[in-house]
């Protein structure tokens, strides 16, 4: 006579999924800085210096002579995509650093040969931070009218997307014993939380995990005959 025995088991589908990585490094500091004239020895470069002083006793801000339509560029030595700006200016009670302003970001080296990122109002913080979209490019200007054009320093970072081609997706059909109440979500969670916690274990960490279907108790009988 067989000896007959229930399990309770836990079936769920998950999909793993690659996570895309953005870039932490300032790639303005790999560039090179012009304006279009300087006010005393308020060279371009100092807008990319890594200091962030935007008083008016600052001496670290580029700056241009009182001119019309001043200009300021950053040659970033190669193209880019996705890139985020962080525009940090001058304390507004400096004379002649009145906005508004605009920046441009594209392949042209020409100072109106590019689609503005974002034009900068009167009213602006001393650092703001944009976002110029998909385009690619691999010169940042920042221009203003009949005025000095002060900049304190300029940032720029790089978003990595991963395109949708080469994100990796995996489905798995799991089956372990479990008596817990599959009703719950917090359970549901924390079954997700111990597998990410076992891949890691041997490894593998860049992965998002969650159920594509919800997990269900199924009877398995298994039979011992004698």
């Amino acid at each position: 006579m067989g000896i007959i025995e229930c399990w309770l088991i836990l079936l769920g589908l998950f999909s793993v999924q690659e996570q895309a990585d953005c870039t932490k490094e300032n790639l303005a500091q790999r560039g090179t800085a012009t304006q279009s004239t300087t006010g005393g020895a308020k060279s371009a470069n100092l807008a990319i210096d890594g200091g962030k002083d935007f008083s008016t006793s600052s001496s670290t801000c580029a700056a241009t002579s009182w001119e019309e339509n001043p200009w300021w560029r950053l040659d970033l030595q190669t193209a880019h995509l996705q890139i985020i700006v962080v525009v940090t200016f001058r304390d507004d009670s400096f004379p002649g650093t009145g906005r508004p302003m605009s920046v441009m970001f594209g392949n042209s080296l020409q100072i109106y040969g590019d689609p503005i990122c974002t034009k900068i109002s009167s009213e602006a913080a001393f650092t703001n931070t944009y976002s110029c979209g998909t385009t690619e490019g691999r010169y940042i200007k920042i221009r203003g009218k009949w005025d000095i054009l002060s900049v304190c320093e300029v940032e720029v970072y790089e978003t990595v997307i991963v395109p949708l081609d080469y994100i990796k997706r995996s489905f798995m059909k799991l089956a372990f014993n479990s008596s817990a109440d599959l009703s719950d979500p917090t359970v549901t969670d924390q079954v997700l939380k111990e597998l990410t916690s076992a891949l890691a274990v041997r490894g593998i960490t860049n992965v998002t995990l969650s159920w594509s279907q919800t997990p269900e108790e199924a009877e398995v009988i298994q039979s011992d005959s004698l």
